[in-house]
């Protein structure tokens, strides 16, 4: 199976990064292609642009996205890690959506509406969270963190998130609650990925 991991964390030591080394460990070891693409070491540019507006209208890609379009169009399965910074994704992530799942690549609209174009591919998604929890089931804010990514945003281009896994209060816990973490991690992949190989 080809797997394309998008990485987003600016701290190459951040528990995240432990995320993605698992991830890449694992799926390697079990047969998978992998690819790695970390978006702060790639210094990749979220910004969509006027510019950008412009070359789509005109059925043109930049460079710098049309690699990435190729990347996720080879993948058969994408991982998405990242933390959560005010109830969302990072900015960079926001911005890589924005300017590499674009119109006439990843959807189409038709007279009954959009369509997905990346159907058959399926997402696994590592979120952490500074926060316990607790906190965030008190204000109902885990919800809508899974219905952004997954729905309104995996699901309207045809891919299936078939894992949301949050880690809480990261900063705060013991090592030990971290390693259980990365053990959590392997589990997912055991069950979802490595036995699609």
């Amino acid at each position: 199976m080809k797997t394309l991991v998008i990485y987003t964390h600016p701290n190459p030591s951040s528990f995240n990064a432990a995320i993605k080394e698992t991830v890449v460990n694992e799926l390697t070891s079990n047969g998978h292609e992998v690819k790695v693409r970390d978006l702060y070491e790639m210094n990749f540019n979220p910004v969509l642009s006027g510019e950008d507006f412009v070359q789509l209208s005109q059925n043109q890609t930049s460079a710098d996205i049309k690699s990435e379009q190729d990347a996720i169009s080879w993948a058969d399965q994408l991982v998405f890690i990242y933390p959560t910074w005010w109830t969302n994704m990072p900015a960079m992530l926001k911005g890589y959506i924005d300017r590499v799942f674009t119109n006439g690549f990843a959807f189409k609209y038709t007279e009954n509406g959009a369509e997905g174009l990346l159907n058959g591919k399926k997402a696994i998604i590592f979120q952490t969270t500074g926060q316990p929890k607790e906190s965030l089931e008190a204000y109902n804010l885990i919800s809508p963190l899974q219905i952004s990514m997954e729905m309104g945003t995996l699901a309207f281009i045809g891919i299936e998130t078939v894992s949301h896994s949050f880690f809480h209060s990261v900063p705060f816990v013991s090592d030990e609650d971290r390693k259980n973490m990365l053990n959590e991690v392997k589990q997912v992949l055991s069950k979802l990925a490595i036995s699609n190989v």
